[in-house]
């Protein structure tokens, strides 16, 4: 996705720019995860959500945080402030997995256990549960 510049809205919206855009608008809710880079949000995911703030596609959209790591804090934070200032309907409980550093197998063993699997359909089941009622 190209570097967000205000210059490039409107007529001249990037198409995966306007791929995203649709997406978001079209969308109930919206589900983010991402590691945490310097105690911030990646650069990738605030450059995307950048090319939201203009448009109508943010505003009062549900969405949710999910993690893969307990490390994550200083991001889970930021991404909220960010998302919130943008004024994405922020549900506030967020559901957090710890995968960072595990192998493949490893991850798929994880999210196989019961109690993993019980903790990602509950929060899904909450989400959805946050988004009608919006």
């Amino acid at each position: 996705m190209p570097i967000f510049n205000p210059d490039d809205e409107g007529e001249r919206t990037p198409p995966e720019v306007a791929r995203l855009i649709e997406a978001v608008t079209r969308a109930d809710g919206v589900i983010v995860s991402c590691p945490e880079y310097a105690h911030g949000v990646p650069g990738g995911l605030k450059n995307a959500l950048d090319w939201l703030v203009s448009r109508d596609a943010a505003v009062g959209k549900p969405a949710m945080l999910v993690h893969a790591s307990p490390r994550s804090l200083y991001a889970r934070a930021a991404l909220a402030e960010v998302m919130r200032t943008m004024s994405f309907a922020l549900y506030e409980e967020t559901l957090e997995i710890a995968l960072l550093g595990k192998k493949p197998a490893e991850v798929e063993t994880i999210l196989a256990e019961d109690a993993n699997r019980r903790a990602m359909r509950g929060a899904i089941e909450a989400f959805a549960g946050f988004i009608r009622v919006r």
